[in-house]
């Protein structure tokens, strides 16, 4: 039947655009703050009543928009950042579709005044629902201020998908902070209610912001990273393993000072920081990517929250590169010259010298081990607490050892080297051992054949999800190997890149034959496994990212007994 479809009425697309662009106050929020920054100001004062339900005002200094350009900034897409097409693939603002005031003119009330520098006066426009209600002249300092109304007073059916004043307020706080954190020459005011809750003045370190926002105790725990490759710039600072978070709210991503939240950078943070932060932890990483604006396509959302790289493969392995770089300075994954550093570093620590080629135990329950200790030892062992930690004392008081996690990252090591000398001995069964796994593990098995091989586990399927267990690694002595088997296609199965199941088994491996927690050890099995710790940091962490070490300083317990 013709007739079917029509245009839609000017106000119901512009309702559908406000939508896409205007969410909620902190949309409001983010799209004003990126206007100001845009406009080259030094200082941006954001004021919002009830958590921006009633009121929403934004004030910069900056350049301010000419008079007879007013009209032209509260319509769809008239925009002074995009000329050509070509333009649209070379972004170098965060602001640029258009939208952004027409869209939040049309669901709320709208006044602007703005002035730009040589012009002894400045100009007032008000729009209500999109509608140009008058533009006159007005004093007003250089700069622009837009005030913004009961937002969604059009649109009541959008307003009651608001949450409470202080759900909203967090929501705008989260922008505020985002952006602040990445323009630190800028001094930014946030006001709630007529309360001052967040005030930040420019600076020229990017670590004084930081520090402002996430505070002196978590800044102090994170690490510079640099990396230069080609056209890639990355600056950031990354967590310490003795710090992280239970969400991905300490991930503040930046793309040519954009904040985005893009998946494929959130993926090679947490690859890279496998192995060394418990599953369900996530680390405090600020990442400031740079790239030319071409290489980069923000033209993908209308919040522009998301971008597209020309080369996201290089983008990936840059982000895990220069974080693993981190790594490699507090834990020994690599020799030669990162190696060098470690030891350098750790030499003021209260352990026994450790010199190449020492021989690292092999702790096993019920077993005897064969160690070699060294001669030269700065520390003493108190003893055990609790069956599961050991404690000793050294120059700057005490440290607790956990056994278990420290015998873990050495086995691991143990077995990488191994494997990567092509050491591994297999022992084969003299009756193979049946298994029947689940359809999902039967997928993964056999996804994964070559790596088990490599590591020593023969394993030939015989039937439908039947599969027969020939040989394990000697280096194991688990009673059950189809259990562990079993276990490392558990661990396979949450594993996100192919590449890393060869460290997935090792760290299966490490952690099922590691001495366990309630197991009491003589004093020379202490002794040599605190020996081999020598080549690790304090902040060293078990495979699986938990803590070897928990240093207790002399001056603390002195001042616990009020010595002092």
């Amino acid at each position: 039947m013709p007739g079917r479809i029509q245009i839609l009425p000017e106000e119901i697309s512009q309702t559908i655009a406000a939508g896409e662009v205007v969410e909620r106050p902190a949309s409001v929020v983010k799209e004003l703050m990126e206007n100001a920054i845009d406009a080259g100001s030094s200082e941006i004062i954001v004021e919002l009543k009830m958590g921006g339900l009633k009121l929403i005002r934004v004030y910069d200094n900056g350049e301010g928009i000419d008079p007879e350009d007013v009209p032209l900034a509260l319509q769809r897409y008239a925009t002074s950042k995009i000329k050509r097409a070509e333009d649209l693939y070379a972004i170098h603002t965060l602001g640029f579709r258009g939208e952004a005031l027409p869209s939040i003119a049309s669901v709320s009330k709208v006044t602007i005044k703005t002035r730009v520098p040589l012009s002894i006066s400045g100009t007032k426009a008000i729009c209500e629902g999109g509608e140009i209600k008058s533009i006159s002249e007005i004093g007003c300092p250089i700069g622009t201020e837009v005030e913004v109304k009961n937002l969604f007073y059009n649109v009541p059916v959008k307003r009651k998908f608001l949450k409470s004043i202080r759900s909203e307020l967090h929501y705008s706080l989260n922008h505020f902070l985002r952006l602040s954190l990445s323009h630190p020459s800028i001094s930014f005011k946030f006001i709630h209610d007529g309360r001052i809750l967040h005030e930040h003045p420019k600076t020229d370190s990017s670590l004084v912001r930081i520090e402002a926002i996430l505070g002196r105790e978590m800044t102090n725990q994170l690490q510079r990273c640099v990396l230069e490759d080609g056209e890639i710039r990355i600056l950031g600072f990354t967590s310490l393993p003795s710090i992280s978070k239970g969400s991905a709210d300490g991930m503040y991503l930046y793309v040519n000072q954009r904040f985005v939240k893009d998946r494929m950078i959130y993926k090679a943070i947490l690859e890279s920081y496998r192995h060394v932060l418990p599953t369900g932890k996530f680390p405090i990483v600020i990442l400031f990517l740079t790239l030319p604006p071409f290489a980069v396509d923000v033209n993908v959302h209308p919040t522009k929250a998301e971008v597209r790289f020309r080369d996201p493969e290089r983008v990936f392995h840059a982000v895990i590169g220069v974080l693993r770089s981190v790594h490699d300075q507090t834990l020994p994954f690599t020799e030669g010259v990162v190696e060098k550093e470690i030891k350098s570093r750790i030499s003021h620590l209260p352990f026994a010298q450790w010199e190449k080629g020492d021989v690292i135990p092999v702790v096993r329950e019920a077993f005897a081990p064969e160690w070699q200790v060294g001669e030269k030892i700065s520390y003493r062992i108190l003893g055990q607490v609790q069956g599961t930690y050991i404690l000793c004392e050294g120059e700057e008081g005490l440290i607790f050892i956990d056994q278990h996690a420290a015998h873990e990252r050495i086995l691991f090591h143990q077995y990488k080297n191994q494997y990567e000398t092509k050491s591994i001995v297999s022992e084969r069964f003299l009756i193979p051992i049946p298994m029947e796994l689940s359809t999902e593990e039967s997928f993964i098995l056999d996804s994964h054949l070559e790596e088990l091989k490599s590591m020593g586990f023969e394993i030939d399927p015989i039937g439908e999800r039947l599969y027969a267990l020939r040989s394990k690694p000697s280096l194991i002595d688990r009673k059950d190997p189809k259990e562990m088997v079993r276990e490392i296609l558990d661990e396979l199965s949450i594993l996100r890149r192919g590449g890393e199941a060869i460290e997935t088994i090792l760290v299966t491996l490490a952690c099922h034959s590691a001495i366990r927690g309630n197991f009491v050890l003589r004093r020379e099995e202490m002794e040599a496994l605190v020996e081999s710790l020598s080549p690790f940091h304090l902040s060293a962490t078990c495979p699986h990212g938990r803590p070897i070490f928990f240093l207790l300083p002399r001056d603390e317990l002195t001042r616990q007994f009020k010595r002092k």
